[in-house]
């Protein structure tokens, strides 16, 4: 599975999945409204009759042969003997819901479940049907690091970005995973959890093209399928590294990529908007512009109330706007809240960090800045369907929330919690 954005960045693979949801995609796949279908000499495409899906599939139909050409010539094969069931959705949402499968794209061994116009995930999906049918064989275990790579060295440009380029923008940045610790993994995608800010799926790319380039496909399938390194590259992984690391040290970073890149895989909310790292005039406005809500000091019980949340309305219907207030926890107090309405909500956690909430799923979050035990002040901006949170004067935290209006909040969890000097601006 490919990633487009790093937020959505990561799609499931089916391997990685349990063997219950494994069992329950292939049996929506079998039970598919996918009723209709085309061929060629490598596909039956399957569609849902009157979609959009089925308005695309004659365009579909006269790439993926060529698509399945230009992968095999990566991998070094001359023939596929085998028929490939591709299956094309309206839109993500739709075959998340018919196959029950939460990604984005997926394949199982000869099946292929796709967006019908996204022809970069086509593609890279395509690369893994084709892939569990190398016939090499070695002893050791690949985890999927090799998998995404393969898929996104064969795309080589991935989201309009060369992956050397994103490899070089790790080393220089200094979060390049080291190959010794990423080929001990048992479970790439835990990893992947824990270096949210690391687009390893390009990395991957990066290291398999730098390998294919290198070294030829015959010897990569081998890699692929186990074959110890020393054996298929007659070298060993440091010696390996280093020539990789040689190579990314010699690619020319534009301006333009290293802003780019910087803004996907930030490492924090004040990485990726510099420009409103520290809280100031030119975010909060005039002065004259505040309106202070009454009375000056709320104090909060922590009673359950809103699940565990005790929340306290302040009225008046708020849309785009900039608020504040300094929150003081009593002993035991597990968090604080400030709330442009369920939608957009600020979070602030002792040992969880700062949260952006739409309504019951998080949308922004970082872990460093967290709950302590004195008054902190929380600024909650919501402007053209973005929020942003401030903790004393620092950028913490932004998300993507719904547009429209909803009623100023405040709110304590697991104990008890005074707030005051609770403020909006209208925007």
């Amino acid at each position: 599975m490919q990633s487009n954005e790093h937020t959505a960045r990561y799609h499931g693979r089916m391997r990685e999945l349990s063997s219950v949801l494994l069992l329950t995609a292939l049996a929506a796949a079998q039970g598919s409204p996918l009723t209709e279908t085309v061929s060629t000499e490598h596909f039956t495409i399957r569609f849902r009759p009157a979609s959009r899906a089925e308005a695309s599939v004659d365009r579909v139909r006269s790439l993926v042969e060529a698509d399945l050409a230009m992968i095999l010539k990566e991998v070094g094969l001359r023939e596929f003997e085998h028929n490939i069931q591709l299956f094309l959705y309206d839109d993500v949402a739709e075959l998340q819901r018919i196959t029950k499968v939460p990604a984005a794209g997926y394949s199982t061994t000869l099946q292929s479940h796709v967006p019908h116009d996204n022809d970069q995930t086509r593609v890279h999906e395509l690369v893994h049907v084709v892939a569990e049918q190398f016939t090499e064989k070695g002893p050791e275990k690949r985890n999927l690091f090799v998998a995404e790579g393969l898929a996104n060295a064969v795309l080589r440009y991935v989201s309009g970005v060369s992956v050397d380029a994103v490899a070089a923008f790790h080393r220089r940045r200094g979060d390049l995973p080291a190959m010794g610790e990423i080929h001990e993994l048992d479970d790439f995608y835990a990893w992947l959890r824990e270096h949210p800010a690391v687009n390893a799926y390009d990395v991957a790319g990066s290291w398999v093209r730098f390998l294919l380039d290198t070294y030829g496909a015959g010897k990569v399938r081998q890699y692929y399928k186990g074959v110890p390194v020393t054996k298929a590259f007659g070298k060993d992984l440091a010696a390996l590294e280093k020539a990789w690391h040689e190579r990314l040290d010699k690619v020319k970073l534009r301006p333009g990529v290293l802003s780019l890149l910087g803004e996907r895989h930030a490492r924090s909310a004040a990485e990726r908007s510099p420009n409103e790292a520290k809280l100031g005039e030119a975010i909060l406005g005039p002065a004259s512009e505040w309106l202070a809500m009454t009375p000056d000091v709320h104090e909060l019980s922590g009673d359950k109330n809103n699940g565990d949340w005790c929340v306290k309305s302040l009225g008046d219907a708020v849309g785009d706007a900039i608020v504040r207030c300094t929150a003081v926890p009593a002993d035991g107090c597990f968090g604080v809240r400030l709330d442009l309405g369920q939608s957009c909500q600020a979070l602030l956690l002792r040992g969880q960090g700062t949260f952006v909430y739409v309504d019951d799923k998080c949308v922004g979050h970082e872990r460093k800045v967290q709950l302590g035990s004195g008054a902190v002040e929380i600024v909650l901006r919501r402007q053209r369907g973005k929020a942003t949170i401030w903790i004393d004067g620092q950028l913490a935290a932004e998300g993507a929330v719904p547009e429209g209006t909803a009623s100023l909040g405040i709110g304590c969890v697991g104990g008890r919690a005074t707030v005051r000097a609770v403020a909006v601006r209208r925007l």
